[in-house]
């Protein structure tokens, strides 16, 4: 097991590494595997799995299956593939229309659009989250306060999360708008609006969220606030 540096682009071919890092344009072919792997330019893979990968660049899975241990770092995942992580820690730009499985923490900061299902323990997102379905033990989805957002990002970044569905113990949604929402207990703020809340412990909103359908009978809470 060898390590392999590629700064100025180039192909991974299939094979088994230690650390790879590449720069420039890079294409990993389908069944190589890594110990680690730091993407610092343009890297594209299909059926690649590993131990952990960080991005500082853009990585892009066009199709099949990218399974790793962790996933961290800050910049672009765009594609169709789907993500297997045991951990997941992001910032920027996730573009993916396949499945993403964690098996412990999602945690993201940015914006998420396109995914079919998000499903992992905890999903802790700060930004802009636009998904199919979401679920986890623990679902917190908040916006960024506009103060913290550069310029060229300040009109997506302003606007709500949508969820059409979102399944969990515990949700935490702030400036988001949802289908359907199944939880024990639900904490609704700065104008956030559910269609339709199965909820069995307790929902919480202040006087800009609202949920139009609730059933369950939770006890129901009023905070100050937006």
């Amino acid at each position: 097991m060898h390590n392999l540096t590629l700064l100025h682009g180039g192909t991974v071919r299939r094979g088994a590494y230690g650390h790879i890092k590449t720069g420039g344009r890079v294409y990993i072919e389908p069944g190589t595997s890594f110990q680690s792997l730091h993407v610092t330019g343009d890297t594209i893979c299909v059926d690649i799995h590993g131990g952990s990968i960080k991005v500082d660049g853009s990585l892009q899975l066009p199709t099949g299956v990218l399974k790793v241990g962790t996933l961290s770092g800050h910049g672009r995942i765009l594609g169709r593939g789907t993500i297997r992580a045991a951990k997941l820690d992001f910032q920027g730009l996730l573009r993916t229309e396949g499945d993403i499985y964690v098996k412990q923490s999602f945690t993201f900061q940015g914006l998420m659009q396109g995914q079919q299902r998000v499903v992992a323990r905890s999903i802790d997102i700060l930004g802009v989250a636009e998904a199919s379905t979401m679920i986890a033990s623990h679902i917190r989805i908040r916006n960024m306060h506009p103060k913290v957002v550069p310029l060229e990002h300040i009109r997506w970044m302003v606007r709500a999360s949508k969820v059409r569905a979102i399944t969990c113990q515990r949700a935490e949604i702030h400036k988001c708008i949802c289908r359907i929402l199944h939880t024990c207990r639900a904490d609704l703020r700065e104008g956030s609006f559910v269609h339709e809340a199965v909820c069995l412990a307790t929902m919480t909103t202040d006087k800009s969220s609202a949920a139009i359908l609730i059933t369950g009978a939770p006890k129901r809470l009023h905070v100050a606030g937006h």
